[in-house]
């Protein structure tokens, strides 16, 4: 495998440790958000908890299933022969 195929494949590995960092940030956000809620009462509490996960989480979980299926694409086709890209059909 080229420098360059196993580049592009740290690339991607590589943001999808940062998309699970903030994913790890907003959860710990979100953990936060639901103490402070508990602490003004049931109906804030469940206000709160029922709004999550949040929009911001549904992007970032978006981001990773993309970046996983890039990963997939690139890696089937910098290496034809294993992933069986180049048979014929």
């Amino acid at each position: 495998m080229s420098d360059e195929a196993l580049a592009r494949i740290d690339q991607l590995l590589q943001m999808q440790q940062e998309h699970h960092r903030e994913l790890a940030e907003l959860i710990e956000q979100y953990r936060a958000m639901v103490f402070e809620a508990e602490e003004q009462g049931a109906d804030e509490l469940y206000r709160v908890v029922s709004g999550l996960p949040g929009g911001k989480y549904h992007v970032l979980t978006t981001h990773l299933r993309e970046t996983w299926l890039t990963l997939q694409a690139d890696v089937a086709r910098l290496m034809p022969e294993q992933s069986g890209i180049d048979e014929p059909g």
